[in-house]
């Protein structure tokens, strides 16, 4: 059973559960909206581990940045400041050294953004763990649930690159010979783009398992269809290392981007993305070729339970 078809059975059991303080119930998006006052305080974690997300060669503080990271980058799908951060933190032996590591790699990633470490706690397991829970603000609730006909729809920056160089380790590379090691080993959650794109944003989230994954989302939760077009896709970065098919592949269904996606009618959309599709009634997310022709885009990508 694939991560999203699990989400479902959140969705059933506790979507229905808004209320005045609670605007955004589980499932729904990428955090929880909690009403505070004039404001909202925005709730949200994210669990990464040495199976399923650590690629070979990463460092202890490697994965103490990944862990703030990924919890961040829902933050910043949500357009809010981070505050606070916790985590969970499992190791396999008490390697005082190895566990260091990872807590440096926290406070250095919390240091940048301006988040203060609050607590968390300690345990040991076969296998490596850092669930991550992050605290932020916002005057604003943005989901995916606001695409609208006639917006477009907006990608922070090129896709692929992540899945790029795990691809280009399993094939025997060492990591000294990827083209972008950082977007693999040091993702960077757009904090402050989220910010200024959820003043003008229909919906946002941001990718984590696939571009197409969070179209899908988005074209699901606003009732809408969304068509991408493929002149308007970045692959060049891709190109550069494989063929044209094998580019859109990666650019569709990579995991490990932590870039926004959002619709928007604002012409301020430009300044934070690059256009590459639009809106419209309708279901589902499709792609257009230079003859005008739709093809369906898979609801697939990076995803937990296939490792």
């Amino acid at each position: 059973m694939r991560e999203f078809e699990l989400l479902k059975i959140v969705e059933e059991l506790f979507g229905c559960e808004e209320d005045e303080e609670l605007r955004v119930p589980a499932g729904s998006h990428d955090a929880a909206y909690i009403k505070f006052g004039d404001t909202y305080l925005v709730l949200t974690c994210d669990t990464v581990n040495e199976i399923s997300d650590f690629p070979p060669y990463m460092s202890a503080e490697e994965m103490g940045e990944m862990a703030v990271a990924v919890t961040l980058s829902d933050l910043a799908a949500c357009g809010s400041s981070p505050m606070y951060f916790l985590s969970s933190i499992s190791i396999k032996e008490a390697d005082k050294d190895f566990f260091k590591g990872i807590l440096k790699g926290i406070r250095n990633a919390c240091n940048r953004y301006g988040v203060k470490v609050a607590g968390g706690d300690i345990d040991f397991a076969p296998h490596t763990t850092i669930a991550g829970f992050a605290v932020g603000i916002t005057d604003k609730i943005v989901t995916r649930s606001g695409a609208r006909p006639g917006e477009k729809v907006y990608v922070t920056a090129p896709l692929g690159k992540a899945q790029l160089c795990l691809e280009m380790l399993s094939s025997g590379l060492g990591r000294e010979r990827l083209p972008y090691p950082d977007s693999l080993y040091r993702p960077i959650p757009r904090i402050n783009e989220g910010k200024n794109i959820a003043r003008f944003a229909g919906a946002l989230t941001d990718i984590s398992d696939s571009l197409a994954v969070s179209l899908h989302q988005i074209a699901e939760s606003s009732g809408v269809r969304i068509v991408l077009e493929r002149v308007k896709l970045p692959l060049a970065h891709l190109t550069k290392y494989v063929d044209q098919k094998k580019s859109l592949d990666l650019f569709l269904y990579g995991g490990g981007d932590y870039e926004l996606i959002f619709t928007a009618d604002d012409r301020a959309a430009q300044k934070y993305g690059i256009e590459i599709g639009y809106v419209k009634k309708g279901k589902g997310v499709y792609i257009q070729d230079e003859d005008k022709k739709l093809q369906k885009v898979e609801m697939k990508g990076y995803s937990h339970f296939d490792v």
